[in-house]
């Protein structure tokens, strides 16, 4: 049997339950390593729970999800190789750019000069260079959206979840942000998962759209 390349997913018969209703219902999916898939539906669809489930923030019922060939079903977010940058800007407000960027570094016991390198690295991939010592207050949503990216690829995960993350973002800048996107997809050569409602930015951005209705 042939080794699967780093970042390939596979979404087995998955169910996830809510209050006796069935959010995703035997769900199916894989995903090669590399592919930028967008999942694409109206609210309450599944996107998000099943997107939350590849992520480790909620389990599911029935079924499994694989990376790379090993089972992930029941591991929790930190123990994944795999980053989600959420709809809901999510910066830390008493740190700066910088300390926001590399916090999970950090926590994980990367050295300071390391640390200070791969934040470097993630700010210029966002086309926030120099903004380090910057303050998240004084932040534009689309500069506090581009940290909060930098924040998810500076560990280079294997796999980047997005859950509608351009929504509360005006146009011009949501169009810009799509660019940067697909840029950094190229550069990372890493597996995106993206949801979204919106059908043009599904078809401009992705390798391939998934249409989810009634999960």
């Amino acid at each position: 049997m042939s080794e699967r390349p780093p970042g390939s997913l596979q979404i087995e018969h998955v169910t996830k339950v809510f209050e006796g209703a069935p959010a995703v219902k035997d769900f199916d999916m894989e995903i090669g390593a590399g592919e930028f898939v967008s999942l694409l539906g109206p609210s309450g669809c599944g996107k998000t729970t099943l997107l939350r489930m590849v992520g480790g923030f909620e389990f599911p019922d029935e079924g499994r999800i694989l990376l790379d060939g090993q089972d992930i079903t029941e591991l929790v977010p930190n123990k994944r190789p795999v980053n989600m940058v959420f709809q809901r800007i999510t910066l830390f407000p008493h740190l700066n750019v910088a300390q926001n960027v590399g916090f999970g570094l950090r926590i994980a016991h990367v050295t300071k000069a390391e640390t200070s390198k791969q934040v470097t690295e993630a700010l210029e991939l966002v086309r926030l260079p120099g903004f380090e010592r910057r303050e998240v207050q004084t932040l534009s949503g689309g500069q506090a959206q581009r940290v909060a990216l930098a924040r998810a690829i500076v560990n280079r995960p294997r796999v980047l979840l997005f859950d509608e993350p351009l929504s509360a973002l005006d146009l011009q800048i949501r169009r810009e942000l799509q660019v940067e996107l697909k840029d950094i997809h190229r550069e990372l050569h890493g597996t995106f998962v993206y949801v979204t409602h919106d059908q043009e930015e599904a078809m401009s951005m992705s390798d391939r759209v998934v249409v989810m209705r009634l999960g």
